[in-house]
């Protein structure tokens, strides 16, 4: 298999010069001579889509989703393996194209099983990211929460209030306690925070397009459609027939439910976009739709269901009957209707329980509720029929009226006993009349609130038969540019479902005005059914965070007041936490729902047997078989990039998964954790480890950073949230090749910056040890650090204080610290990690430079290392060198005892130290062009020397000596003066400046130092085992939310650009630099 660096050699040796003529989607186009058609086509703007190809992997050709149609060719062809030539006539994006890249789409997504999105979100009308807003409430962070919703929730204070929530169905956590994540109230504490805080609303629409939308109605779905419209850059107008916007939800929910202040206070959000609002403005009356298609681009009608159903029984006509949406409709506007002492409401939805509890605040001494089924068909909401018991309505159920009688008057209501047949069109049980079981109710009102349906006042034929809208699955009518949302879409339902309308009719509005004709967005999203309780059954229960409500005496002496508050925000941080966090973690860069998404698939059609795979778990990341498309990228990354071939596809046809030799554990393989094969997999079946309640919302934002924990200075990609507060993934850039690791990583800049987030960040400075330890300022810290120093100094002289610095601390801060020790008389200043200081000194005394370039090394035909322990202190540096020995341009010869397997491999041969010594043995080893890596001092000075004087004398060594450091500023300290740590060294007191991590130990000289000091003084991010041990603690933020300059083993400068989280506990601060 030939390596990336193949790949891209073979095209960087292709003729400069464009000679190469042939035609691209019928435009003439020049390429060069060894090109692949995807290489064309990516060099022309052209995209292909590809599953198995990546310009840093060798090609593979397994996906076959870049096959493209070439005249002249039979078959269709791979464009990312076959060249280009003269005259070659290429479609890449062709009809008989399309139907085949669909056709292996459909296939792979047959047999691949998981979630895409999360249960919550998929319930969600209006898809809502549950998943975001929920965990980023979780974190307190209800700014971003906030933004989240607004992407597709427009409403979500009001929302928070009233919705039924479907999501909380479907959530998982029901499979732990029976009880879901509070997602609706969490929504409707986000809306109120948003609320409180006017900044918290700072979107900017889109600059004007010049083109004019009508929107008639300006309930939830009109609002919605009003709003996304807006952000697209389109003048809008909603055209209201009442006295102010909010359609159902202003007229049709009672205000102790949602007080009209807090609706007023959000579409006033929505309108300050810029959509211009005419009110007491009726479609029929005021204006004609002619009129509205004459003077408007698109025309958007979300006029809702406001006529009610009739009974079809005799006397409803009679005084005393009222209709559900009418009654309420009056009641909201101010209106109290006089009802007498008994109502019965016929009906079991959500607007006849505000029927019937709106009775009961009127004044009704008895409310019924007379329903055809049982409770358990009830489509209200349970907690609405909870409520309306608590507040004495009372419930009979499997009854339905025949008639109504009275003189003029409501006097009574025949009813009917009712009994549950098979289920009809709802998947309900059919309610089935019983014969002789009649009988009679008194009552002095009856409200009908058994459903609605469109009003068609003002609408053309050719738009309704009368009952329903004749409008298409794209929102689209009949008339063009006529559009239709909401309730006049779908019928009578929830609110969040008008929003969500609304939203999807924007989207095909805005398809129709800039491609010429309407398309609604195209979901696909891979699902499962199959979990239950036992797939949970690891899950520690924590209890549902509820609301306080007011009891029922109180919500009837106020009437209209709002009664339930909310969760506070412990409550919402508590509950948010609750969330497991389903969904695939790799969503938003995931190429096959992409493209599922782009070529509109239906693999249903395909569904067949599937052969369970497995998913298993190790520390750095998770592998899900099941998600695995068999693309070969994570095989080829691990032996390309790694260097290490721990996986590869095992077994045949449908039962083939990717996986290591012999199914061994991975922590058994030769996998290094470098996270290669995580970073190169196009699914989800390969998902790093992430930080906690990771963000789901977006896509995330990149930040270039590099890797302080041992003397390369790796560049790492931080990968941080969209609020940018938060690192939750890193990655390398394969792309760049000016730094030490050129793309590629190890364990420790891959995985080990878990102390960003971690629980045991120093929070703050402390002084004393054990029970009297106490907190303390930074600045009192600061002040005791300084003062206990000259007490030392004072007392036990010069040597008293040691200065124990890290390397891994920016270069100036360890300037910083260099000049703080001055200042105060501090003699001994040390590094806390070791390195070949005596290969250095033998170097210097020898006249040999060290190298400053990598390539130099690189490029040499024999190097020696001395010392075996390369692979383990620089993984990165060890698969640069095993490169070269895997192509067969180096031989190693390693010196020193050595364990490690995989050094030992690719060594041709192993000497001691001793044998250095035989002239004739080390003139057979090298020649022009070798070049020596030292990690660790093996020899006695004088030896070192004479080896190193000897090795000059037979070939080339200057710049061809690579000197491993223990850290980054490593080499550097020691120019500035500081020593390395010896084991015996103490002193009364010592001062620690140092970044620990949490997978590793702390510097070999920090505990020595530790261990024997009288003060000790740390300077750390981390709660590390010696920090507690201090008699004072300053606390730092990370190198990476620092910032600073490193000095690696090259003497490469490496600017760490900090983190934007605005942490600014740096030692130059501490020491007032």
């Amino acid at each position: 298999m030939p390596s990336p660096s193949d790949e891209r050699g073979r095209y960087s040796k292709m003729k400069e010069s464009r000679d190469v003529k042939l035609f691209l989607n019928d435009r003439e186009v020049e390429g060069k001579a060894g090109q692949t058609i995807l290489q064309l086509c990516q060099e022309h703007g052209v995209e292909v889509p590809t599953l198995c190809y990546s310009p840093h992997l060798s090609v593979y050709g397994g996906c076959s989703l870049c096959l493209v149609e070439v005249e002249g060719a039979r078959a269709l062809l791979r464009a990312c393996s076959t060249p280009i030539s003269e005259g070659m006539r290429i479609r890449t994006d062709s009809e008989r194209v399309r139907r085949v890249r669909k056709l292996g789409l459909e296939l792979m997504l047959s047999d691949h099983v998981g979630d895409c999105r999360p249960p919550c979100t998929l319930t969600c009308p209006a898809r809502g990211d549950v998943q975001a807003y929920v965990n980023l409430a979780a974190e307190g962070k209800f700014q971003e929460a906030y933004e989240v919703l607004m992407r597709n929730v427009v409403l979500p204070a009001s929302i928070g209030r009233v919705c039924p929530a479907p999501c909380q169905e479907k959530c998982r956590r029901n499979l732990v306690e029976k009880e879901p994540v509070s997602i609706k109230h969490i929504k409707r504490f986000v809306g109120d925070f948003a609320l409180a805080n006017p900044g918290s609303f700072n979107l900017r629409p889109a600059p004007y397009n010049g083109k004019r939308v009508a929107v008639v109605g300006g309930g939830p779905a009109g609002i919605s459609a009003a709003y996304f419209l807006r952000l697209k850059g389109y003048s809008v107008t909603i055209f209201e027939k009442e006295e102010k916007l909010g359609g159902m939800m202003r007229y049709g929910i009672p205000d102790y439910r949602l007080p009209q202040r807090v609706l007023d206070a959000e579409i006033s959000r929505v309108l300050s976009l810029g959509v211009d609002v005419r009110l007491k403005t009726a479609l029929g009356r005021d204006v004609s739709l002619e009129e509205l298609r004459r003077d408007y681009d698109a025309v958007l009608l979300a006029m809702g269901c406001w006529r009610s159903s009739p009974m079809g029984v005799e006397g409803e006509n009679l005084d005393g009957v009222l209709k559900g949406i009418e009654f309420l409709y009056r009641v909201n506007r101010g209106e109290r209707p006089t009802l007498g002492k008994r109502v019965a409401v016929i009906g079991g939805g959500n607007t006849a329980m505000d029927a019937a509890r709106c009775a009961r605040r009127l004044g009704a001494k008895e409310v019924y509720v007379l329903y055809r089924r049982t409770r358990e068909e009830m489509p209200a909401e349970e907690e609405e029929v909870r409520e309306a018991m608590e507040e004495g309505v009372k419930f009979v159920f499997l009854v339905a009226p025949v008639r109504i009688e009275g003189n003029g008057k409501v006097e009574r209501v025949v009813l009917q006993r009712m009994e549950l047949g098979e289920p009809d069109s709802s998947g309900r049980r059919r309610p089935i009349p019983v014969p002789g079981s009649e009988f009679p109710m008194e009552v002095d009102c009856v409200i009908a609130a058994i459903g609605q349906t469109i009003d068609p006042t003002g609408l053309p034929p050719e738009l309704t038969d009368g009952r329903r809208m004749k409008v298409k699955s794209d929102y689209s009518t009949p008339l063009e540019g006529v559009f239709v949302a909401g309730d006049q879409f779908s019928g009578p339902d929830i609110a969040i479902a008008a929003i969500g309308t609304g939203h999807w009719a924007a989207e095909s509005i805005d398809h129709y005005l800039t491609k010429g004709f309407p398309k609604a967005p195209f979901e696909y999203d891979v699902r499962r059914f199959d979990l239950t309780e036992e797939d949970f059954a690891h899950v520690p229960k924590a209890p549902r965070q509820r609301p306080h409500v007011e009891p029922a005496s109180t919500r009837l002496e106020k009437p209209f007041e709002e009664y339930n508050a909310g969760l506070t925000e412990e409550q919402v941080l508590s509950d948010g936490r609750r969330c497991m966090e389903c969904g695939c973690q790799d969503l938003f860069e995931c190429k096959l729902r992409r493209y599922a998404i782009e070529y509109e698939v239906d693999p249903a059609r395909f569904a067949g047997e599937h052969i369970p795979r497995y998913e298993d778990a190790n520390r750095y990341y998770t592998r899900n078989m099941d998600k695995c498309i068999l693309c070969g990228s994570c095989v080829r990354a691990c032996d390309e990039w790694a260097q290490a071939h721990a996986i590869d596809q095992i077994r045949r046809g449908f039962e083939t998964v990717v996986d290591t030799p012999f199914r061994i554990p991975i922590e058994r393989s030769d996998c290094v954790f470098c996270g290669q094969c995580v970073m190169f997999c196009p699914t989800g079946a390969l998902v790093e480890k992430k930080a906690p309640r990771k963000p789901h919302s977006s896509l995330t934002i990149h930040h270039r950073s590099a890797c302080n924990q041992c003397s390369l200075g790796c560049e790492i990609v931080f990968h941080l949230d969209s609020s940018t507060k938060r690192v939750f993934r890193a990655t390398t850039d394969h792309d760049n090749k000016r730094s030490f690791n050129r793309g590629r990583s190890c364990w420790r800049g891959i995985y080990n910056w878990e102390h960003l987030y971690s629980h045991r960040r120093t929070k703050g400075a402390y002084l004393g040890r054990g029970t009297a330890r106490r907190a303390i300022s930074d600045a009192e810290g600061c002040e005791i650090l300084r003062r206990e120093a000259l007490h030392f100094l004072e007392s036990f002289g010069e040597g008293a204080v040691v200065l124990g610095v890290s390397g891994r601390l920016a270069m100036e801060e360890i300037a910083a610290l260099k000049r703080w020790a001055e200042e105060l008389g501090v003699k001994r200043t040390v590094l806390l990690e070791g390195g070949p200081v005596v290969t250095l000194e033998a170097l210097r005394a020898s006249g040999i430079r060290r190298t400053t370039s990598l390539d130099r090394i690189l490029s040499s035909r024999r190097a020696l290392l001395l010392g075996g322990r390369v692979s383990k202190s620089h993984p990165v540096l060890w698969m640069h060198l095993k490169e070269r020995v895997r192509r067969e341009e180096m031989s190693l010869a390693i010196v020193g005892p050595c364990e490690d397997e995989d050094v030992l491999h690719y060594s041709d041969l192993q000497l001691s130290p001793e044998q250095l010594m035989d002239r004739d043995l080390l003139g057979g080893l090298v020649r022009e062009g070798a070049s020596v890596i030292a990690s660790e001092d093996l020899l006695a000075p004088h030896e070192t020397e004479e080896l190193f004087k000897a090795l000059a004398g037979m070939c080339d060594l200057q710049e061809r000596v690579y000197l491993c450091g223990g850290s980054p500023n490593f080499w550097k300290a020691l120019e500035m003066g500081f020593s390395v740590a010896r084991e015996l060294e103490d002193a009364p007191m010592v001062v620690l400046a140092m970044e620990s991590n949490l997978n590793e130990d702390p510097p070999r000289g920090a505990k020595g130092l530790a261990s024997k000091a009288s003060f000790l003084a740390v300077l750390d991010c981390l709660d590390s085992e010696i920090a507690w041990s201090a008699d004072l603690i300053l606390p730092l933020a990370p190198l990476a939310e620092r910032g600073g300059t490193l000095y690696n083993d090259l003497g490469e400068v490496i600017e760490v650009d900090p983190l934007p989280f605005h942490t600014s506990r740096s030692i130059e601060r501490y020491l007032g630099s």
